[in-house]
């Protein structure tokens, strides 16, 4: 599975992707994250970036350990 096809919830049900989040952009925790469960991350990502809640260095490498964890 690709971190940008992973829908919110799958992400934050994993206890490894959800500690990358946690880690690098724990901002993104203090939004009702959950309402958002069916959305892909590629898409929510995007958003986030775009609105300047998390700056796009650190969305790359949340993706890149993402994508890493999953390919293992």
């Amino acid at each position: 599975m690709d971190f940008r096809k992973l829908t919110v919830k799958e992400l934050l049900d994993n206890p490894d992707t959800a500690a990358v989040i946690k880690e690098l952009a724990p901002e993104l925790l203090k939004y009702p994250i959950k309402l958002l469960g069916k959305k892909k991350c590629g898409e929510i990502f995007d958003k986030v970036v775009a609105t300047g809640i998390v700056p796009e260095v650190i969305a790359k490498e949340a993706e890149a350990r993402i994508n890493k964890i999953l390919a293992n």
